[in-house]
Protein backbone atom coordinates (compact mmCIF):
# COMPACT_ATOMS: atom_id res chain seq x y z
CA UNK A 1 0.00 0.00 0.00
CA UNK A 2 1.59 3.60 -1.16
CA UNK A 3 2.94 4.55 2.32
CA UNK A 4 2.75 8.51 1.38
CA UNK A 5 -1.24 7.87 1.24
CA UNK A 6 -0.78 6.35 5.03
CA UNK A 7 0.95 8.98 6.00
CA UNK A 8 -1.88 11.63 4.72
CA UNK A 9 -4.22 9.41 6.86
CA UNK A 10 -2.52 9.37 9.64
CA UNK A 11 -1.99 13.69 9.63
CA UNK A 12 -5.52 14.19 8.36
CA UNK A 13 -7.45 16.13 10.18
CA UNK A 14 -11.57 14.40 10.63
CA UNK A 15 -13.63 15.76 7.66
CA UNK A 16 -15.30 18.24 9.48
CA UNK A 17 -19.57 18.15 10.38
CA UNK A 18 -22.00 19.65 7.54
CA UNK A 19 -22.41 22.49 10.05
CA UNK A 20 -18.46 22.93 10.04
CA UNK A 21 -18.30 22.67 6.59
CA UNK A 22 -20.67 25.26 5.34
CA UNK A 23 -19.14 27.54 8.40
CA UNK A 24 -16.05 27.65 6.82
CA UNK A 25 -17.32 27.60 3.46
CA UNK A 26 -19.21 30.96 4.19
CA UNK A 27 -16.10 32.34 5.14
CA UNK A 28 -13.61 31.64 2.50
CA UNK A 29 -16.25 32.60 -0.30
CA UNK A 30 -15.77 36.16 1.73
CA UNK A 31 -12.40 35.07 0.83
CA UNK A 32 -13.10 34.58 -2.97
CA UNK A 33 -14.70 37.43 -2.78
CA UNK A 34 -12.23 39.85 -1.91
CA UNK A 35 -9.66 38.18 -4.43
CA UNK A 36 -11.92 39.17 -7.29
CA UNK A 37 -12.25 42.44 -6.13
CA UNK A 38 -8.29 42.84 -6.24
CA UNK A 39 -8.42 40.70 -9.37
CA UNK A 40 -10.89 44.15 -11.32
CA UNK A 41 -8.34 46.60 -9.01
CA UNK A 42 -5.33 44.99 -10.52
CA UNK A 43 -6.79 44.55 -14.12
CA UNK A 44 -8.64 47.35 -14.06
CA UNK A 45 -6.49 48.89 -17.27
CA UNK A 46 -6.68 45.97 -19.27
CA UNK A 47 -10.80 45.72 -18.69
CA UNK A 48 -12.70 45.62 -22.45
CA UNK A 49 -14.99 48.33 -23.23
CA UNK A 50 -18.71 47.58 -21.77
CA UNK A 51 -20.92 46.64 -24.42
CA UNK A 52 -23.62 49.58 -24.91
CA UNK A 53 -26.87 47.56 -24.75
CA UNK A 54 -30.09 49.14 -26.81
CA UNK A 55 -32.67 50.84 -24.58
CA UNK A 56 -35.11 48.26 -23.26
CA UNK A 57 -32.11 45.49 -23.49
CA UNK A 58 -29.98 44.61 -20.13
CA UNK A 59 -31.25 46.54 -16.47
CA UNK A 60 -33.65 49.61 -16.21
CA UNK A 61 -31.42 50.74 -14.32
CA UNK A 62 -28.96 51.90 -17.65
CA UNK A 63 -25.59 51.05 -18.35
CA UNK A 64 -24.01 53.96 -15.81
CA UNK A 65 -25.26 51.45 -12.54
CA UNK A 66 -23.32 48.43 -11.84
CA UNK A 67 -24.85 44.73 -11.39
CA UNK A 68 -24.65 45.18 -7.63
CA UNK A 69 -25.69 48.35 -7.24
CA UNK A 70 -29.09 47.76 -9.42
CA UNK A 71 -29.77 44.80 -7.41
CA UNK A 72 -28.67 46.79 -4.17
CA UNK A 73 -31.49 49.46 -4.96
CA UNK A 74 -33.99 47.03 -5.91
CA UNK A 75 -33.37 45.45 -2.83
CA UNK A 76 -32.91 48.31 -0.19
CA UNK A 77 -35.79 50.25 -2.33
CA UNK A 78 -38.30 47.82 -3.83
CA UNK A 79 -38.34 45.23 -1.39
CA UNK A 80 -37.02 47.05 2.26
CA UNK A 81 -38.55 50.49 1.62
CA UNK A 82 -36.10 52.48 2.04
CA UNK A 83 -36.15 55.05 0.13
CA UNK A 84 -33.93 56.44 -3.00
CA UNK A 85 -30.90 55.27 -2.23
CA UNK A 86 -27.89 58.10 -2.73
CA UNK A 87 -25.01 57.07 -4.97
CA UNK A 88 -22.57 56.71 -1.90
CA UNK A 89 -25.48 54.37 -0.45
CA UNK A 90 -25.90 52.09 -3.13
CA UNK A 91 -22.41 51.56 -3.87
CA UNK A 92 -21.54 50.79 -0.68
CA UNK A 93 -24.59 48.18 -0.54
CA UNK A 94 -23.24 46.56 -3.44
CA UNK A 95 -20.27 46.07 -1.69
CA UNK A 96 -21.58 44.00 0.95
CA UNK A 97 -23.93 42.08 -1.32
CA UNK A 98 -20.94 41.22 -3.47
CA UNK A 99 -19.32 39.71 0.06
CA UNK A 100 -22.77 37.96 0.87
CA UNK A 101 -22.91 36.34 -2.50
CA UNK A 102 -19.39 35.23 -2.76
CA UNK A 103 -20.02 33.90 0.95
CA UNK A 104 -23.53 32.01 -0.18
CA UNK A 105 -21.49 30.38 -3.23
CA UNK A 106 -18.59 29.56 -0.24
CA UNK A 107 -21.01 27.74 1.93
CA UNK A 108 -22.74 25.49 -0.81
CA UNK A 109 -18.70 24.91 -2.19
CA UNK A 110 -18.15 23.64 1.31
CA UNK A 111 -20.90 21.61 1.65
CA UNK A 112 -20.21 19.84 -2.16
CA UNK A 113 -16.40 19.41 -1.40
CA UNK A 114 -16.48 17.22 1.71
CA UNK A 115 -18.31 14.54 -0.76
CA UNK A 116 -16.83 15.51 -4.51
CA UNK A 117 -13.10 17.01 -5.54
CA UNK A 118 -14.33 20.05 -7.16
CA UNK A 119 -11.36 21.82 -9.26
CA UNK A 120 -11.05 25.54 -8.13
CA UNK A 121 -11.48 26.37 -12.12
CA UNK A 122 -14.17 24.21 -12.57
CA UNK A 123 -15.90 25.74 -9.37
CA UNK A 124 -15.23 29.39 -10.77
CA UNK A 125 -16.44 28.41 -13.91
CA UNK A 126 -19.72 26.91 -12.64
CA UNK A 127 -20.29 30.32 -10.48
CA UNK A 128 -19.73 31.93 -13.44
CA UNK A 129 -22.09 30.16 -15.78
CA UNK A 130 -25.30 30.51 -13.23
CA UNK A 131 -24.71 33.82 -12.19
CA UNK A 132 -23.04 35.78 -15.32
CA UNK A 133 -25.42 33.94 -18.14
CA UNK A 134 -28.32 32.59 -16.28
CA UNK A 135 -29.88 34.15 -13.32
CA UNK A 136 -29.00 37.84 -13.94
CA UNK A 137 -30.44 37.71 -17.04
CA UNK A 138 -33.18 36.40 -15.58
CA UNK A 139 -33.96 38.79 -13.14
CA UNK A 140 -33.10 41.90 -15.82
CA UNK A 141 -29.68 42.64 -14.21
CA UNK A 142 -28.32 42.02 -17.46
CA UNK A 143 -28.86 41.10 -20.71
CA UNK A 144 -28.53 37.39 -21.91
CA UNK A 145 -24.64 36.34 -23.27
CA UNK A 146 -25.35 36.59 -26.70
CA UNK A 147 -25.53 40.43 -26.39
CA UNK A 148 -21.65 40.80 -25.27
CA UNK A 149 -18.28 40.38 -26.73
CA UNK A 150 -16.34 37.45 -26.39
CA UNK A 151 -13.68 38.99 -24.40
CA UNK A 152 -16.48 40.55 -21.93
CA UNK A 153 -17.05 37.14 -21.07
CA UNK A 154 -13.15 35.73 -21.39
CA UNK A 155 -12.37 38.54 -18.11
CA UNK A 156 -15.60 37.79 -16.88
CA UNK A 157 -14.02 34.04 -16.65
CA UNK A 158 -10.81 34.96 -15.61
CA UNK A 159 -11.92 36.31 -12.55
CA UNK A 160 -14.40 33.72 -11.03
CA UNK A 161 -11.08 31.57 -11.94
CA UNK A 162 -10.01 33.78 -9.28
CA UNK A 163 -12.63 34.09 -7.12
CA UNK A 164 -12.94 29.61 -7.31
CA UNK A 165 -8.94 29.77 -6.71
CA UNK A 166 -9.02 31.57 -3.65
CA UNK A 167 -12.60 30.16 -1.96
CA UNK A 168 -10.61 26.71 -2.42
CA UNK A 169 -7.49 27.73 -0.78
CA UNK A 170 -9.13 29.82 1.91
CA UNK A 171 -11.48 26.36 2.39
CA UNK A 172 -8.23 24.04 2.56
CA UNK A 173 -6.42 26.51 5.00
CA UNK A 174 -9.62 26.98 7.43
CA UNK A 175 -10.45 22.97 6.96
CA UNK A 176 -6.54 21.88 7.77
CA UNK A 177 -4.85 24.40 10.27
CA UNK A 178 -8.23 25.88 11.81
CA UNK A 179 -8.27 28.44 13.78
CA UNK A 180 -4.59 30.58 12.50
CA UNK A 181 -2.88 33.84 12.72
CA UNK A 182 -3.99 36.21 10.00
CA UNK A 183 -0.18 36.35 9.08
CA UNK A 184 -0.19 33.02 8.03
CA UNK A 185 -3.21 32.86 5.57
CA UNK A 186 -1.55 34.17 2.53
CA UNK A 187 1.53 31.95 3.06
CA UNK A 188 -1.20 28.71 3.58
CA UNK A 189 -2.92 29.92 0.59
CA UNK A 190 0.22 29.93 -1.98
CA UNK A 191 1.16 26.82 -0.17
CA UNK A 192 -2.43 25.22 -1.36
CA UNK A 193 -1.98 26.70 -4.52
CA UNK A 194 1.53 25.16 -5.30
CA UNK A 195 0.47 21.95 -4.26
CA UNK A 196 -2.47 21.82 -6.93
CA UNK A 197 -0.30 22.89 -9.34
CA UNK A 198 2.13 19.73 -8.33
CA UNK A 199 -0.82 17.87 -9.44
CA UNK A 200 -0.82 18.99 -13.20
CA UNK A 201 0.53 17.16 -15.79
CA UNK A 202 3.39 19.74 -17.31
CA UNK A 203 4.35 19.30 -13.09
CA UNK A 204 4.28 15.77 -12.81
CA UNK A 205 6.77 15.82 -15.78
CA UNK A 206 8.63 18.12 -14.52
CA UNK A 207 8.69 16.35 -11.42
CA UNK A 208 9.91 13.71 -12.99
CA UNK A 209 13.33 15.47 -13.49
CA UNK A 210 14.23 16.34 -10.30
CA UNK A 211 16.35 14.94 -7.62
CA UNK A 212 14.68 12.31 -5.82
CA UNK A 213 14.99 13.80 -2.81
CA UNK A 214 12.98 16.58 -4.60
CA UNK A 215 10.03 14.21 -5.41
CA UNK A 216 9.70 12.68 -2.02
CA UNK A 217 9.21 16.12 -0.93
CA UNK A 218 6.90 17.69 -3.56
CA UNK A 219 4.92 13.71 -3.23
CA UNK A 220 4.55 14.49 0.50
CA UNK A 221 3.22 18.06 -0.37
CA UNK A 222 0.68 16.40 -2.92
CA UNK A 223 -0.16 13.53 -0.76
CA UNK A 224 -0.93 15.91 2.64
CA UNK A 225 -2.75 19.26 0.35
CA UNK A 226 -6.41 19.75 0.81
CA UNK A 227 -7.06 20.47 -2.87
CA UNK A 228 -4.79 16.96 -3.84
Amino acid sequence: MNRLFLLRQALRRKAPSPLGALARGLIAGAAGAAAQSLFFKLTEKWRPEPTRLPRGEGKPEGDEVSNLEAVASRVGEGLMKRGPLSDEQRSRAGRVLHYLYGAAWGGLYGLVRESFRIPPQLFGALVWMTSENLLLPLFRVAAWPNRYKLREHRYALQAHFAYGAATAGAYAVLRDFGPIPLRAVPGLIALQAWAFLLRSPPARLWRRRQPWTRRIIDGVLVQKAALA
